[in-house]
């Protein structure tokens, strides 16, 4: 591998060897949070927990907001190239949920409704941008190796953050890796038909994730409950081409084209709850695959005048 191609320090790719090595296939994982990372969950009383990386304890780790009787709409917003050609002067950011490298449309002082990153390759990437661009007080999901990786890069940063851990289902913090078996027991995951595809109702127990960001920021838009979920910048297209921040040369991996069918499986399974819910959904992407998915309506709203 060419040290240019590598997405995190070198020292991360051996830590990954060493707990593969140390613990076995099912504690591989363990690498998101060793050697310093220590999370103390929230207590089921609501009571904060928190986060320590060392002998440092750096910030709360929230509990889960509880879902209202019904909100205003919310909207997903990632990092697709047709947001290059839409009128994003139009997305209600106060009602975002910003997916990585989504946070270029937000000027300071301007707080989103939420961030979410889930990939720690956008922190070694982009850490200076988070600094810049993302104010205090930001309600920020963060999956363990994003955690730990800010702990590592920018702790100040994150200290200022509301923060909310993105524990996946398959990989969960301080436990080995479930079976197959052991997950289909679990009662808050909804499954496909053919068992390739799930999703998580209760966000707060665990997260199921798909090989994308978006999913992910699908099920945590689900469990609040809102009125009506839009998609922008979701392509799910393109996996080549700049991201709509990016320039031609200059881009950061992506492994869509390898997980489009199950991300897809995914949103179908969205969609059918958020219609048991009487929640819309709307597309605003013009090239997205959203649009094979049913109930996920094409609507023109960030269409330039």
């Amino acid at each position: 591998m060419s040290l240019l191609r590598l997405n995190r320090p070198v020292g991360r790719y051996a830590a990954r060897l060493y707990t593969r090595l140390r613990y076995g296939a099912g504690r591989a994982h363990f690498e998101e949070w060793w050697p310093f990372l220590s999370l103390s969950k929230p207590g089921a009383d609501g009571a904060d927990g928190a986060i320590r990386y060392g002998c440092r304890t750096i910030a709360p780790l929230l509990p889960y907001p509880d879902a209202p009787a019904r909100q205003d709409e919310l909207l997903v917003v990632g990092s697709g190239p047709s947001l290059a050609a839409q009128a994003t002067d139009k997305l209600p950011l106060e009602r975002a949920i910003l997916l990585n490298g989504a946070i270029h449309l937000l000027r300071p002082p301007v707080r989103p409704f939420a961030l979410v990153v889930e990939d720690e390759r956008f922190v070694w990437r982009h850490r200076q941008k988070l600094e810049q661009l993302v104010p205090a007080g930001t309600d920020c999901y963060f999956s363990t190796s994003v955690i730990r990786a800010l702990c590592q890069t920018i702790p100040d940063w994150l200290s200022r953050q509301h923060v909310r851990h993105i524990d996946f289902i398959h990989r969960p913090y301080g436990e080995p890796r479930p079976g197959q078996a052991a997950l289909r027991t679990l009662p808050f995951l909804r499954w496909s038909a053919d068992g390739n595809a799930v999703i998580s109702l209760e966000p707060r127990s665990g997260i199921a994730p798909a090989g994308s960001v978006a999913v992910t920021a699908a099920q945590i838009a689900l469990s609040l409950n809102p009125s009506r979920i839009g998609f922008a910048g979701i392509d799910l297209t393109a996996t080549k081409a700049p991201r709509f921040y990016e320039t031609e040369g200059d881009t950061a991996m992506s492994k869509l084209d390898v997980a489009v069918d199950r991300i897809l499986g995914a949103f179908r399974l969205i969609a059918d709850e958020a219609d048991r819910r009487g929640i819309r959904l709307e597309n605003y992407s013009p090239v997205s695959l959203l649009a094979t998915v049913d109930r996920v309506a094409y609507s023109p709203r960030l269409e330039q005048r």
